[in-house]
């Protein structure tokens, strides 16, 4: 797992975080998202498919849903993800400033989803 500065948000160091459960088996289905894991404390949310602009909605949906519970920890795994656009880092930083307003560590783990690292890696890439 990277660090992404940006976003702040993978490689969390918290032990809330690093009990959240990370191994996961293929998902079947449509394009989509899935709570995962649920306690009173964290969230899973495992993301599959393509993140473009025809799917971002419902992953908006999901995670203001979420953030407003405010978990301890929302973690967002992208390790099932084939397409990271644009829209979709746009979700994903929103998600961010309204996890800092609410005070919820967001995780968002690329796993082994290439398309989600490399998304990530280029987003570091920008200048500020």
């Amino acid at each position: 797992m990277t660090t992404h500065e940006r976003l702040r948000v993978i490689g969390a160091d918290t032990a809330q975080a690093r009990d959240l459960p990370a191994p996961r088996a293929p998902s079947e289905g449509d394009p989509g998202s899935r709570v995962r894991w649920k306690s009173p404390d964290a969230v899973v949310v495992e993301v599959t498919g393509e993140i473009d602009l025809s799917t971002v909605a419902s992953l908006a949906a999901v995670l203001d849903e979420h953030l407003r519970a405010r978990p301890g920890v929302l973690r967002v795994d992208l390790g099932q993800v084939c397409f990271l656009g644009v829209a979709g880092i746009r979700v994903l930083l929103r998600a961010h400033r309204h996890a800092e307003a609410a005070g919820v560590h967001l995780v968002v783990d690329p796993g082994g989803s290439r398309a989600a690292i490399r998304a990530l890696e280029l987003l570091d890439r920008l200048p500020d």
